[in-house]
């Protein structure tokens, strides 16, 4: 066997609900799962009662495909480091047993990780945290900085200088409405746009996404922010009031969530991406993962979740909080149903309105064909996501004329959505930008390129910019590429994502996505290639005239198509 990751989860994940050490292990050809698991857990055990440690007990979880499995323990906050020396000792005896020889000796492990354990212990912390869930106050901890309580209720030290618990102002801590928002497509989206309602409603709101934290619209720290490292800058903040957490697949399983509840959840849907990273080998598994930050929605809260995905709809009864669907169909026999029991369920209906619907109470929040960010009910995802995000902000007390307001004019400015189906002018040549990068995405931005294209002039032209990372199968790559050529491009300009080969060979990716483009009719003649984005938009824009469309597919770099400022 062989250790792929040993890691921490420092929240919420898809073994655990709290912090734990955990090891992923894949499988030689021949070997099989039991005998592995039971080395591990038979080293784990010899060197914990050497250590005199009580640790969790392992939570195994074996991989469908059979090829590997992970093995978790939970531990406490401040022992994570220690932990995972712990877990990797572990492995590395058990290999040793499996491979037919001793295993490891305790000494000298046994020393240097009792003086680990020992370094590691924080009994001041552990008794601030012990004290905090005895007040239901959040904390938040790294290895920088300690924190009682969130947003504007909160209190931040530097993790050497904790003061006592007498000393702390408890009566000034507390919470803040929390709101986890994920799923495979549309996550910033509405991310942006719930803290949009939030904010219009009167308080300080912010958001994390792949774009970095906001709060009040202000962009405070640039970035991928998905993972709990953005969640904790965010809910620091003393300003804040209320927070929008966009949780993404792999900070869910890289490290958890960054609390151990929040007052609501959005799955916005499922796609098959990612699918074979930790051990996630099916669309469903992808879903559990997913579904941990609805998990921890208690009683009091809600969950919202999307009646047109599969693998949503399959999870029905798993979670605590009330259930509030959103669909694009208002015949749908689930959220029909749903609201037949006196649930809440939001459609689009017959008539282009969005509609909230309860028992035998409709009430319609707007005309879709005047929702900027669904360009006149075009771009039908964004129809999805308004939906969505309208449950999650009726749930958080936003006023229904603010959350009707804000769907009328959220969109209206690119600055509103950055990078999600940015639209310019340049030289007479329209440039639509997007971070599509799924089959699910790029086929909505299919959609609403076909519409689009069929009211412009005759004889113009589309040219798409596209690049992939190397962690796709070719599979994958050459189902993108289908959903590309079906946008029609008189161009594709392929581009080499330089930073993210992923393990693939430079120039391997954009010929594995040549050979698609060509098998789905585009000529080889017209597929470019270039080195990177830059010089693909600049190739792109060189090749238009005006009249023409460009859409750049997975952008990292904006500035060459911006208008001059």
């Amino acid at each position: 066997m062989k250790l792929v990751d040993s890691r921490r989860l420092t929240g919420p994940n898809p073994v655990t609900r709290g912090p734990a050490a955990i090891v992923e292990i894949a499988l030689e050809p021949g070997e099989t799962a039991e005998p592995a698991i039971a080395a591990v857990r038979h080293e784990l055990a010899r060197m914990q009662s050497a250590l005199g440690l009580e640790v969790g007990t392992p939570v195994v979880r074996v991989f469908t495909d059979g090829r590997g499995f992970a093995l978790a323990f939970a531990a406490r906050f401040d022992l994570l480091y220690a932990a995972t020396e712990l877990a990797d000792w572990a492995f590395a005896s058990a290999a040793e047993v499996l491979a037919g020889r001793a295993a490891a000796p305790l000494e000298p492990a046994r020393t240097e990780l009792f003086a680990a354990f020992a370094t590691a212990r924080r009994p001041d912390l552990v008794a601030l945290r012990d004290e905090a869930d005895r007040r239901g106050v959040p904390v938040l901890v790294d290895d920088e900085a300690f924190t009682l309580g969130l947003g504007e209720r909160s209190r931040t030290w530097p993790i050497g200088e904790v003061p006592p618990p007498a000393d702390i102002p408890w009566p000034a801590l507390g919470r803040i409405p929390v709101v986890a928002i994920t799923g495979t497509n549309g996550k910033t989206t509405c991310a942006r746009l719930l803290a949009r309602m939030l904010a219009n409603d009167g308080r300080v709101a912010g958001n994390t996404s792949t774009d970095g934290v906001e709060v009040g619209g202000t962009l405070v720290e640039a970035g991928d922010c998905t993972g709990p490292g953005g969640a904790r800058t965010l809910l620091r903040r003393p300003e804040l009031q209320a927070a929008v957490l966009e949780a993404a697949r792999g900070g869910l399983l890289r490290r958890g969530f960054v609390l151990p509840d929040c007052d609501a959840a959005l799955i916005t849907n499922v796609g098959r991406d990612h699918l074979g990273e930790y051990g996630i080998q099916s669309i469903d598994e992808l879903a559990s993962a997913k579904a941990i930050v609805a998990d921890i929605v208690p009683a009091s809260g809600r969950v919202v979740l999307n009646a047109d995905s599969p693998p949503l709809v399959r999870m029905r009864d798993r979670f605590a909080a009330q259930l509030v669907w959103f669909t694009l169909d208002e015949d749908n026999p689930l959220a029909r149903e749903h609201v037949a029991r006196e649930g809440e369920a939001w459609w689009a209906s017959h008539n282009g309105e969005l509609v909230r619907a309860r028992g035998d109470i409709r009430e319609s929040y707007g005309p879709i064909d005047a929702l900027p960010l669904a360009l006149g009910g075009a771009a039908r995802h964004n129809v999805a996501n308004a939906l969505a995000v309208s449950a999650l902000a009726v749930g958080l007390g936003v006023a229904p004329e603010t959350i009707r307001t804000t769907l009328a004019s959220f969109g209206r400015d690119v600055a509103d959505n950055p990078g999600r189906f940015e639209r310019y002018e340049r030289g007479g040549v329209t440039v639509l930008l997007d971070f599509a990068h799924n089959v699910d995405a790029l086929r909505h931005q299919r959609d609403v390129i076909a519409t689009l294209r069929s009211t412009r002039p005759a004889g113009h032209r589309l040219v798409a910019s596209f690049g992939m990372a190397g962690d796709r199968d070719d599979e994958v790559l050459a189902a993108l590429a289908g959903e590309i050529a079906a946008m029609r491009p008189d161009l594709v300009v392929l581009r080499e994502e330089v930073s993210y080969l992923r393990g693939r060979a430079p120039g391997e990716v954009p010929a594995v996505l040549r050979r698609a483009f060509v098998a789905h009719g585009i000529p080889d003649e017209a597929i470019e290639d270039t080195p990177d984005e830059r010089s693909a938009v600049a190739r792109a824009l060189q090749w238009t005239r005006p009249g023409d469309m460009l859409v750049v597919f997975t952008h990292t770099e904006r500035e060459p198509v911006l208008p001059p400022e």
